[in-house]
């Protein structure tokens, strides 16, 4: 299922970070980043997005250039991340990894540079050139 409200390419760090600094969520948490030291950017390819009633968790498929929903939740009323079982994050967070995984098994994608609590860095190779033309097109 593709989520619409997003642009048909890779969000930036800063973007995510209007995101979650909008009153739209509860939280907005990136799961999966690709970092372009060369250009000082990093480019979100994972979403979790907690609202007041649910989870709604995102990744970015740059072959159709569309957000797909990766799992969706109820939850009852949350007030932060706090508020969301650590068992669904995980799920969540390797449910992306999962698809990040075929993407490197297939030579797509680099694998993991660095993690920064929740959010994978990876090096910008292969499909990190595509995201970032699409980034740079959207």
């Amino acid at each position: 299922m593709a989520f619409d409200s997003l642009p048909a390419r890779p969000l930036s760090h800063d973007e995510v970070l209007a995101l979650s600094a909008s009153d739209r969520f509860v939280d907005v948490r990136p799961v999966n980043a690709f970092h372009y030291p060369e250009r000082e950017t990093q480019l979100i390819t994972a979403i979790v997005f907690v609202t007041g009633s649910g989870l709604r968790a995102v990744d970015y498929d740059p072959t159709v250039r569309e957000w797909r929903v990766v799992r969706e939740e109820s939850l009852d009323d949350p007030e932060d991340i706090a508020d969301v079982p650590d068992a669904l994050l995980s799920d969540v967070q390797a449910e992306i990894e999962r698809r990040v995984s075929e993407m490197e098994d297939a030579g797509v994608v680099g694998g993991t540079a660095a993690r920064d609590d929740t959010t994978e860095v990876r090096d910008a190779t292969g499909l990190g050139s595509l995201l970032y033309e699409q980034y740079a097109d959207g």
